[in-house]
């Protein structure tokens, strides 16, 4: 099912889409309905839910907090397996809320002046490294548990990010990959001129808090292309990244592909 059938049936602010159709550097592309990202089910309404148990997804991972799960439940869908694990922890081990409301809290103690950026640059490496929520979900698709939907709360940092590494392993491109990334701002447009028109008189006076503003409702271009950076910084292919992150060999990528592409 393509993004423009799913649009129709889901609202934007869902951030709900599939990852069906992007082309590997082999020539195959992404199976259409198996690999599903989006915004917490629990916000969707009656008539979403039912056009989501037609999909047949089979897993569910949500990569929220404990307190964000709690507060805003996954429904209970009927024959598909809820997973739920945080994808973000600090160095103690302790769930991250990376919702859209309390990106602000969080912001004051990055230390930088670009706070957006400096944002993205200290959890987005709490993200790519040493993950061990991305590890099982891909472990999970090489079990061929899909069709699958990960997702976070509004499905664009701990979702993007998954998206990002799951395509990567696919062989997609990285401008292929940045495309996809920046569409969540595309669907969750609404929310960013919400929160633009709610501090407007702010934000005209300040680049900076505008920048932050759309942040915690959607993505910037830099969060994309620091994951590629960081990961070609550390580490001297995608190939050594995925062996050494998530255990994942040149036989295990090659599986991965033969399940997901044609």
């Amino acid at each position: 099912m393509s993004n423009i059938k799913l649009a129709h049936r889901f609202r934007r602010e869902l951030n709900f889409r599939e990852l069906g159709g992007y082309r590997s550097s082999d020539g195959r592309h992404i199976k259409d309905g198996i690999l599903f990202r989006s915004g917490a089910p629990g916000y969707m309404n009656e008539e979403e839910r039912k056009h989501f148990e037609e999909l047949g997804v089979k897993v569910i991972i949500d990569f929220r907090s404990l307190e964000e799960s709690k507060e805003v439940p996954d429904p209970d869908f009927p024959n598909t397996t809820y997973i739920h694990m945080p994808a973000m922890k600090n160095p103690e081990g302790e769930d991250i809320d990376f919702s859209p409301a309390h990106i602000f809290k969080l912001l004051p103690k990055t230390p930088t002046k670009n706070i957006a950026r400096g944002a993205i640059d200290r959890f987005y490496d709490l993200l790519i490294f040493h993950n061990s929520a991305y590890k099982e979900m891909f472990n999970l698709l090489l079990e061929e548990q899909v069709p699958m939907l990960f997702h976070c709360t509004a499905g664009k940092d701990r979702t993007g990010v998954a998206a990002i590494l799951i395509m990567l392993a696919l062989g997609v491109s990285e401008e292929t990959i940045e495309k996809d990334y920046l569409l969540t701002n595309k669907y969750r447009s609404a929310k960013i001129k919400e929160v633009l028109d709610h501090y407007r008189l702010i934000h005209h006076f300040s680049k900076t808090l505008k920048i932050i503003l759309t942040f915690s409702q959607g993505v910037l271009p830099h969060g994309c292309q620091y994951v590629f950076d960081r990961i070609k910084e550390k580490y001297d292919s995608y190939e050594d990244y995925f062996y050494h992150e998530y255990g994942l060999t040149k036989e295990d990528l090659d599986r991965l592909k033969d399940l997901c592409l044609e």
